[in-house]
């Protein structure tokens, strides 16, 4: 197969897939409706880095922290490739919402044994001196962690291997469609913007408008960022999360928030939303927003895709017509795929987490190298997952109507 490969979409996750098919030779054309790459949900000021551990060690937990490590090892290239993405491992402290909460986040370090660069439990008070400000409760320290501005990032993907990634900004694909063993991409009006063997979707809940990727069920949810003014070096100089997230001062601004509203479609910034992250910025810090007016805040709306079950979708997607024809079910590694089509999508809130593990996961899936997660993982992530349970509810209710 040529190494070609369309892209259709220039945040995180489109500019992820770019970079890992580009640095093994591929040839990309990067298509993006709007001016310049993350102009969507990747467009926020910082996003936090960090994973999300459990006691049982559970699904969450190991992708987070598969995709916490890959984010910090392509991060970290990315910045000795001399490429300017603006990021910061200031450590990120995860603040415990009560007493119970605090236990298990003690019993999960207790239990796990992690390597304290990567996690360890703080009290109270060695976290009140980690934030620079009196908490109520301790919580986990991830030394590692930080922030990282999102468009810068998929900025430094683009760029790291410019050669061979062609992009088209400004440019709506209509509609794509396979043919001769190629995939198109179609401009309104009907001209081919560009053809490829492989085309991926990254979209975000755009994809839903092709007909090959309208069974996908991403949603999109609303989140408002608030940007309050602050001093260089004020605290906290840290991330501290709680129920919400609170970063450093980046260029006078402080970035806290973020709500999360799902199917809601309004672009404008809400007053209710700024007070709503404030609140959550005082149950973070007590008494850090005194005196902020929400009227009197800036920020930023952003609209993130997400699955049912939150997690990504990542890999080939299913031929939806041949499923419907087919019964009973098969297993997911048997689900009919169209052809060279794939896609990354579905990040929600944790871009910045999931970003780089999808690209390297779906550059491996497409070129046939070794994969970077456990089969049940890559399972975990495969968008025809959806398909599958459908069918099976459909099996059982249809099992029910005939007695069986």
């Amino acid at each position: 197969m040529s190494r070609r490969a369309i892209v259709i979409g220039a945040g995180l996750a489109g500019s992820s897939a770019a970079e890992r098919l580009a640095a093994r030779g591929w040839t990309i054309e990067l298509i993006e409706r709007a001016d310049a790459p993350a102009q969507g949900a990747s467009g926020n000021l910082a996003g936090v880095l960090r994973p999300l551990p459990s006691v049982d060690d559970n699904r969450l937990a190991r992708l987070t922290r598969a995709g916490f490590l890959e984010a910090c090892r392509h991060f970290a290239s990315l910045t000795a490739a001399g490429l300017p993405l603006r990021w910061a491992q200031t450590g990120v402290l995860h603040l415990a919402r009560d007493d119970t909460h605090a236990a298990t986040q003690q019993r999960v370090v207790d239990v796990q044994q992690p390597a304290a660069d990567y996690l360890r439990f703080v009290d109270r008070g060695e976290a009140s001196q980690l934030a620079g400000w009196p908490v109520t409760h301790g919580g986990w320290w991830f030394p590692g962690g930080g922030w990282v501005d999102p468009a810068s990032l998929c900025r430094a993907n683009i760029a790291r291997h410019a050669v061979a990634i062609k992009a088209h900004y400004g440019c709506r694909v209509a509609e794509v469609e396979r043919r001769a063993g190629l995939w198109r991409a179609y401009a309104d009006g009907g001209a081919v913007i560009a053809e490829a063997p492989v085309l991926i979707l990254a979209n975000a809940t755009d994809a839903g408008r092709f007909t090959v990727a309208a069974h996908l069920p991403l949603r999109a949810a609303r989140g408002q960022v608030s940007h309050l003014p602050a001093a260089a070096g004020s605290a906290p100089d840290i991330v501290v999360c709680r129920l919400g997230y609170v970063t450093p001062a980046i260029d006078g601004l402080r970035c806290a928030g973020a709500t999360f509203s799902i199917d809601d479609g309004e672009t404008a910034l809400r007053t209710a939303d700024h007070a709503e992250n404030l609140a959550r910025l005082d149950f973070i810090l007590p008494g850090h927003a005194k005196g902020i007016q929400p009227a009197d805040l800036g920020g930023r709306v952003g609209f993130r895709p997400l699955a049912p079950d939150r997690l990504p979708m990542v890999g080939a997607i299913a031929d939806a017509t041949a499923i419907e024809a087919s019964h009973p079910s098969r297993p997911l590694a048997e689900m009919p795929r169209h052809p060279g089509l794939y896609v990354i999508n579905g990040f929600g809130a944790r871009g910045i987490v999931w970003s780089a593990l999808a690209g390297e996961l779906l550059a491996c899936l497409i070129t046939g190298a070794p994969l970077p997660l456990a089969d049940d993982l890559v399972s975990a992530l495969d968008p025809g997952r959806f398909l599958l349970r459908g069918r099976q509810r459909r099996v059982r209710r249809d099992d029910a109507d005939s007695g069986t």
